[in-house]
């Protein structure tokens, strides 16, 4: 190596092994870079950068437990509360359940649902929580021959036994709550 470059590498405290000492310090331990820098084709950099925000996104996600589902499950509107209880009993008897079945379950329109599920996607996005529900879209053949899509509501089946443990413990307090009125009036 020429002695120039000798000279450079130890004022900027790079190591002939790519690591690099940020304060160019011979004393203190040499430090490894923390990035690295890689070449990408001009058309591709809008893609690659989606990827390394949705990369760090998921690192930061935390996983649903019984604490966090229930304060969660205690902050959203009965409606909502109804969409995730047919979603996890729907999830638990392993039966599909699609947008309409639920609207047509909690007395609501299927847009109605949909901006549920929105507001759901919303808020457990902002929690860096990952989706509580997911609409997927699956083919069905109709009874003419024809075929269409339709959105099924989908849940984990973790999540699905969290919810349904805190829907009814739920219960079991209303319960608790209207035995005393029992008792008065009987």
């Amino acid at each position: 190596m020429p002695r120039s470059a000798q000279i450079a590498r130890r004022e900027v405290g790079t190591h002939d092994n790519g690591s690099c000492n940020l304060s160019g310090s011979n004393e203190q331990k040499w430090k490894t870079m923390p990035y690295v820098m890689v070449p990408v084709p001009e058309k591709h950099v809008e893609d690659v950068m989606d990827y390394i925000l949705r990369a760090i996104t998921q690192g930061s996600i935390e996983p649903w437990d019984h604490p966090s589902i229930s304060d969660f499950y205690h902050e959203v509107d009965e409606a909502t509360r109804s969409v995730l209880a047919f979603v996890a009993r729907a999830e638990a008897e392993e039966k599909e359940l699609d947008t309409v079945a639920a609207a047509r379950a909690i007395q609501m329109t299927p847009r109605e649902v949909n901006g549920i599920l929105n507001e759901l996607q919303t808020t457990t996005g902002d929690a860096k929580r990952p989706p509580i529900v997911v609409a997927r879209t699956v083919s069905e053949r109709l009874p003419n021959g024809r075929v269409t899509d339709k959105r099924v509501l989908v849940m984990e089946s973790g999540v699905a036994e969290l919810v349904r443990e805190v829907e009814r413990a739920e219960l079991a307090e209303a319960r608790e709550a209207l035995d005393p009125l029992r008792e008065q009036g009987g």
